[in-house]
């Protein structure tokens, strides 16, 4: 049901400020719909302490009970992390606009309950989350054959991304609801997944749901995935007064510059800012059957979180002048990175950006089109057009930001569907059943925050022009 009044207002090409301005109330229509649609679903089941957005966007309906990928008993450690970020993250903006305060209550009062759950499923596993678990929070994994395995957690054993993700929602749902002993137990848990990632004691620990998307571990296959979405703690960490944030955010953005990006003509066979998923032990793109694969959106994330962070610690005066002029060095590759990448992906004929690119024969290896890819490139044409220098520059962000807009308005939010938007599309332009990560719809990350940091570029870009 459209609620909130969602009118799918289009973009021109030539993409000014007054055209922007005009579409915030869509934005607005969105997000609050999709917070409504996980607050309803989580208010009909108080014994079910998790954000539920089990359901199939495509038809509307909830997945079967006893599913064993979908149901509600196999809870996706992903989806509570990045939904108690959502939640706080969309508390703060609903806060800030005084808008739906009756929403609002709602929505703090499930976060609050969601971060006790959390909080007490991470004690009885030792410290850590992990991709699957149980309704009562026990972890498993699943065999060959699609049989549930319990998963044993060894004492001091390696993190996964599910911790990365769940550390960082912590963090900002307690900020946002104050709670002392809340705030100090996820700062500990961000910055000890931090030192895991750089000593070796972190895993990928995602299940393949896509035979299109190889994702699980492989020896010698080094994915630069931990570092990017780290950048987004480092943001958080400076954004609520803890300094040391800043270290934590430039030695991210430093490390996949260095390793996971072609600038400086460091590899004369490939693109000027080409971006590779994976590096081998010898630290080079990695190889395999002769292509060297690219996920052109995660390169396209990268730029959003890095100019994110690096947005947020000018903005509260934090960097000296090296530090400045470090900025204006990274900011100028992230630039041509955004440029490249979006080049690389794009498929104009079916409006998305393909999963992987093979930077070798320079074609689409897995031509599907997830959604989440979308917004985030809004997000970082943003940012890009924010810090770019030459007015061509910035019309091309302008450009690369009016195209996903309409993209993601015409193929991908479906009104009848909370506003929500569908998983995949192939390059048919048809919307199809294909798990990108998870099966769980998007609990407002992806989307979401990403569309609140493009409406508060719009709202400072109004104020500066």
């Amino acid at each position: 049901m459209n609620r909130y009044n969602y009118k799918r207002i289009l973009l021109p090409p030539n993409t000014g400020v007054e055209y922007l301005r005009a579409t915030i109330p869509d934005y607005e229509a969105m997000l609050l719909s999709v917070m409504r649609f996980i607050a309803d679903r989580y208010e009909k089941d108080s014994n079910y302490p998790f954000i539920d957005t089990k359901i199939d966007i495509l038809t509307g309906q909830d997945f079967p009970a006893d599913d064993l990928v979908r149901g509600k008993n196999t809870v996706y450690g992903w989806i509570q992390g990045r939904g108690l970020e959502a939640l706080a993250d969309h508390c703060s903006w609903i806060r800030q606009r005084g808008l739906d305060e009756a929403l609002l209550s709602r929505l703090e009062a499930i976060m609050g309950e969601i971060l006790d759950a959390q909080r007490k499923f991470r004690r009885q596993n030792k410290g850590r989350s992990s991709f699957f678990m149980t309704p009562e929070g026990e972890p498993f994994s699943f065999d060959n054959e699609w049989n549930r395995v319990p998963l044993l957690i060894e004492d001091n054993g390696p993190y996964g991304t599910s911790d990365l993700f769940l550390s960082k929602g912590m963090f900002l749902a307690a900020v946002y609801l104050g709670d002392e002993k809340a705030i100090a137990e996820a700062r500990t848990y961000i910055k000890d997944v931090d030192a895991a990632l750089w000593n070796g004691n972190i895993v990928r620990d995602q299940k393949q749901l896509d035979p299109k998307n190889p994702v699980e571990p492989r020896a010698g296959h080094f994915s630069h995935g931990h570092y990017m979405l780290q950048m987004n703690a480092a943001s958080m960490l400076v954004e609520n007064g803890d300094p040391s944030g800043i270290a934590m955010g430039f030695r991210l953005i430093g490390h996949e510059l260095e390793f996971y990006v072609n600038h400086s003509n460091r590899l004369p066979e490939l693109k000027d800012c080409d971006m590779w998923e994976a590096v081998g032990s010898d630290k080079l793109p990695y190889r395999e059957n002769g292509k060297i694969l690219s996920d052109p959106g995660h390169a396209l994330e990268l730029v959003g979180l890095a100019l994110k962070f690096m947005q947020t610690a000018n903005g509260k005066g934090l960097l000296d002048s090296a530090q400045l002029k470090e900025c204006e060095f990274l900011q100028s590759i992230l630039l041509k990175v955004l440029l490249r990448n979006f080049e690389n992906g794009y498929q104009s004929s079916a409006g998305g950006i393909c999963k992987s690119f093979d930077l070798i024969s320079r074609q689409a290896i897995n031509s599907d089109m997830p959604w989440w890819n979308i917004p985030e490139t809004m997000r970082a044409a943003l940012l890009a057009c924010a810090i770019a220098n030459d007015e061509k520059d910035r019309a091309r962000c302008l450009t690369i930001f009016a195209k996903c807009h309409n993209d993601f308005a015409r193929y991908y939010v479906r009104p009848d569907r909370s506003l929500m938007a569908v998983q995949t599309r192939n390059v048919g332009g048809e919307a199809i059943a294909t798990i990108p990560a998870t099966p769980d719809a998007d609990p407002g990350y992806h989307t979401g925050l990403s569309i609140i940091d493009v409406i508060n570029s719009i709202d400072s870009w109004t104020e500066n022009n």
